[in-house]
Parts: C-alpha cells; sequence; structure tokens
C-alpha cells in the first residue's frame, strides 16, 4: 500500500481519504487530487471560510451570523 499522513491505503483508488482527497496508489507512486475548491473571490470584510469536512467544501459564511452562506464569485 502506499502511506499517507501516517495511514496505510491500499493499492488502487481510494475515492475519498479522511482529508477529503481521492488518490491512486501503485507500488511505483501515489497521486491525490483534492475533491474541494478553494473560494477565492468573495467579500472578504463580511466573510469567513470554513471546511466542510463531511462534504469535502468551503463554506462561505458570514463572519456576524455564521448560519448565513455568502456569495462566492470564483472558485479554484
Amino acid at each position: 500500500g502506499c502511506m499517507l499522513n501516517g495511514k496505510l491505503y491500499p493499492f488502487g483508488v481510494t475515492e475519498r481519504t479522511e482529508d477529503c482527497y481521492r488518490c491512486s496508489c501503485s507500488q511505483t507512486e501515489m497521486e491525490c487530487c483534492s475533491l474541494f475548491n478553494t473560494p477565492v473571490a468573495y467579500d472578504k470584510k463580511k466573510c469567513k471560510v470554513v471546511f466542510n469536512k463531511k462534504r469535502c467544501d468551503y463554506d462561505v459564511v458570514q463572519k456576524d451570523s455564521p448560519s448565513k452562506k455568502c456569495f462566492v464569485y470564483s472558485r479554484v
């Protein structure tokens, strides 16, 4: 298998790791890509970014009222 962040993953494809990555493990290498997109354009004065590990994505919420979402203009 392959080691990632102290955890052993089997050879083949892991659809979702604990840290929200999709990985492919072979005898020679391990390749991973994120399952989430990072918000880059939003109202940074009124809003904050919070990682939602259950959904493997970032939530952008109002600083004063975290139950209210903010509009995100773009993600990378």
